[in-house]
């Protein structure tokens, strides 16, 4: 097995500079002596004002102008000659679906472009799961519900609405009634969108527990697995308070689901633990670094590094162990939870109190460091600016794709 230290530096380039998770990749990587590039379409990325950033650079957008943006990446690549690619949100599906461009002058470790579709349709991956024997939620098809194939009485209610691609708690609405599902069914579109881009799935009321996993050619190499204590939105999206915590039945689920598909690269995957039964339904995977990425590596499971030796060794060390207990917070969504927990607490004061001054504190921060606070203090100018532009004081994205991956 190779050895953990690497003989050469290649540099890194890394995308969607904008987001916490890229620059927990920066992060990391920069601590360890090797050059970033960031990279990102928006000006004021929160990455690009890292002292661990080396080099940044604009690209056209990967939502609204692909093949820009593939010109211009890969460009970048090559005048770096050597280098190792890291693409961190939905830009790698784009990247995966392209990838004979890359080969020959990056270095990478993502999924293919089959295994990301498999993994980011909530509507696709059940049917393995089902046969590996993995719990999942009954889930129901918009066209077998509007055409009343299925019987009412074997509905399991509440359900939720959800999109078959897209996360964060986007577009998910909890239905309790057969009468307001069909009220919701009436409409000819849903959010604006066709109904073909939705599905229902059985509620299952519990704990949200999380697992990450990276693997080298459908061999795990590292995991890591923790609780969601504070969600934004509240009612179920990202988690924005967290501790480390094992789940050996999770933990075996997403193995299992990831060697059948002989995976390569980083997976995450969301559960929720029935309060009734303790067991844990597979509700979500994301086949990409996740939001909480910070949580993984204050747990002392280094993914960015360990994906970085895989790209430049071939393989690494297995890291199946990591440190239970670790809180790490990701500030800029906690701040939105404060004012909806607030009016939901019958305490208010000893709520506040715990909020700002909790018993313990985090270990990390997904967007702060007190060494480095640019990036923070970017990500909020990004962020007034957004909100004066759209008039709104709840920001939307600077651009996001309007179809659907396929």
């Amino acid at each position: 097995m190779p050895s953990t230290v690497t003989d050469m530096l290649l540099p890194a380039i890394v995308t969607n500079a904008r987001n916490r998770i890229a620059y927990n990749i920066t992060r990391s990587l920069g601590q360890k002596g090797i050059s970033i590039h960031t990279g990102d379409f928006v000006k004021y990325a929160m990455s690009h004002a890292s002292i661990y950033s080396s080099a940044n650079f604009r690209y056209p957008s990967p939502f609204s102008d692909q093949e820009g943006f593939l010109a211009c990446l890969l460009q970048k690549v090559q005048g770096l000659r050597e280098c190792v690619l890291i693409p961190v949100f939905e830009e790698t599906f784009l990247i995966a679906k392209h990838h004979e461009r890359f080969k020959d002058c990056a270095r990478m470790v993502i999924p293919s472009y089959d295994q990301i579709l498999w993994a980011h349709n909530k509507d696709r991956w059940q049917e393995l799961a089902v046969k590996l024997g993995i719990a999942v939620p009954e889930s129901y098809t918009i066209a077998s519900l509007q055409g009343k194939t299925i019987k009412q009485e074997d509905i399991r209610f509440p359900l939720l609405i959800k999109p078959k691609q897209g996360g964060g708690g986007w577009a998910i609405t909890q239905v309790n009634s057969a009468p307001e599902i069909e009220a919701l069914l009436a409409s000819q579109t849903y959010c604006g969108l066709p109904w073909e881009r939705f599905f229902c799935q059985q509620k299952i009321i519990g704990e949200n527990h999380c697992v990450a996993m990276l693997f080298c050619h459908g061999e795990l190499r590292a995991k890591v697995a923790y609780k969601q204590l504070r969600d934004y939105p509240i009612t179920g999206g990202q988690a924005t308070l967290r501790i480390s915590l094992r789940n050996e039945a999770a933990e075996e689920s997403l193995e299992r689901m990831l060697n059948a598909m002989a995976w390569h690269g980083v997976c995450q995957a969301d559960f929720v633990v029935d309060e009734r039964t303790g067991t844990p339904y597979l509700i979500d995977i994301n086949p990409r670094f996740w939001g909480s990425l910070a949580q993984a590596i204050a747990s002392g499971v280094d993914f960015p590094h360990l994906l970085y030796l895989i790209a430049c060794q071939g393989d690494v060390n297995p890291v199946t162990s990591f440190k239970p207990g670790v809180t790490t917070r990701w500030i800029g969504g906690d701040l939105r939870t404060f004012i909806p927990l607030l009016k939901r607490s019958p305490h208010k004061i000893d709520f506040a109190k715990q909020y700002f001054f909790p018993a313990q504190g985090a270990s990390l921060h997904d967007d702060l460091s007190w060494e480095d606070p640019w990036p923070f203090c970017m990500w909020f100018w990004d962020a007034i600016m957004r909100v004066v532009r759209n008039r709104s004081l709840d920001p939307v994205a600077h651009d996001s794709l309007s179809g659907i991956w396929e």
